[in-house]
């Protein structure tokens, strides 16, 4: 009798090329591009699997897009760190402008949140302190990128937020999206009153307009730990108006408030984060990752335990979210697209002709 040999799967199906790459699977579309899953292969069985994110074709002739997509792409071009996503290559092909990026084989953290919070199941206290630790990591390289000259870019990621965040199957994170990243040199400038990021995790000093520095990473960093181990976004509010108001002013409480077993020592480094006065804040990721790091250590936390939280929460990740874009752009491994969720409108000027702007800025106006 004649063994049969196993059958080769059959190669997924392709929606389309662009260049060298096979797109597989729609990621999500955003206000400036859409994202695939997608592969490329070469000599030999070689085969890698990718993100590759376009400019969306009604964008193609806007000067405005194009240069934030050249911007994105030149600033990671730069970056080369464990905890930020890698670029592969970028280029044009079909009359559009694509970059290809890292494909990273975890869950966002904006829908790990969403299953807990769904599920109603906390995270780990110490792996919501490693999380944030990772990042703090990212954000120091980021900061103290230099250029080829040695002078200091001053990079600011700008958008570090729940859905720029991936996990690794290997417990570690990345941290990506740069489309709205200002550095020194770059051309692009903030309009006046104009709000770049979204509102939820912005820096009271950049709702006001005023001059910002790094710090206002690490403010976004202390909302992100917040909700971690609170499962409650921390501004919440039915507009984007009325989010900022509270971002300005609103008491913040310890995550304790909310959760008895969050310590007194994690606590207190929410609360720096937080310090709406950036004097007060912490001065650098760097020291913000130090605080962490010692939490951390004090845990025992070993990354063996933050891969079986992962495993363990896998069952809810596989759970259908619908088919909605943005559904999608959160689904496992995926890569959100900028700015979809970003927010460039004149918050500022809005904010100030409504009755709480007018409470919040009238007697500053008024000099």
């Amino acid at each position: 009798m004649t063994s049969l040999a196993p059958a080769t799967p059959p190669p997924p199906p392709v929606l389309g090329t662009l260049g060298r790459y096979r797109l597989i699977k729609s990621l999500g579309v955003g206000g400036m591009a859409e994202a695939f899953k997608a592969t490329c292969s070469g000599p030999g069985g070689f085969e890698r699997t990718v993100v590759v994110k376009r400019i969306l074709p009604a964008n193609c002739a806007d000067p405005e897009f194009l240069r934030m997509f050249m911007a994105e792409a030149k600033i990671l071009g730069m970056l080369h760190h464990p905890n930020v996503v890698q670029v592969y290559d970028f280029g044009e092909a079909e009359g559009t402008l694509f970059l290809v990026l890292e494909f990273v084989d975890g869950p966002p953290l904006g829908r790990l949140l969403r299953v807990l919070r769904n599920a109603q199941r906390p995270m780990p206290v110490a792996i919501a302190a490693h999380i944030a630790r990772e990042v703090c990591r990212a954000l120091d390289y980021v900061h103290g990128l230099r250029g080829g000259d040695g002078e200091p870019l001053n990079v600011i990621h700008r958008d570090v937020t729940p859905s720029n965040v991936v996990l690794t199957s290997a417990g570690s994170l990345k941290l990506l999206d740069f489309g709205i990243a200002k550095y020194e040199t770059s051309e692009a400038r903030t309009q006046n009153h104009y709000v770049k990021g979204k509102p939820a995790y912005l820096a009271p000093e950049v709702i006001e307009g005023g001059a910002f520095d790094a710090r206002v990473d690490l403010f976004s960093v202390g909302v992100v730990l917040h909700e971690l181990l609170t499962l409650a976004p921390l501004f919440a509010a039915d507009s984007d108006l009325a989010i900022l108001h509270r971002v300005l002013v609103m008491p913040i409480a310890p995550p304790s408030r909310a959760r008895a077993d969050v310590p007194r020592a994690l606590d207190a480094i929410v609360m720096k984060a937080l310090e709406r006065d950036p004097a007060r804040r912490y001065a650098t990721a760097a020291e913000m990752a130090r605080d962490l790091d010692q939490f951390v250590v004090a845990s025992h936390l070993h990354n063996a335990e933050v891969i079986a939280f992962l495993r363990d929460v896998q069952p809810l990740l596989n759970q259908p979210l619908g088919t909605s874009p943005a559904a999608m752009a959160a689904s496992v491994g995926s890569m959100p697209t900028a700015p979809e969720e970003a927010t460039k409108v004149d918050l500022v000027l809005r904010l100030r002709m409504s009755p709480l702007g007018r409470l919040l800025f009238g007697r500053r106006d008024e000099k």
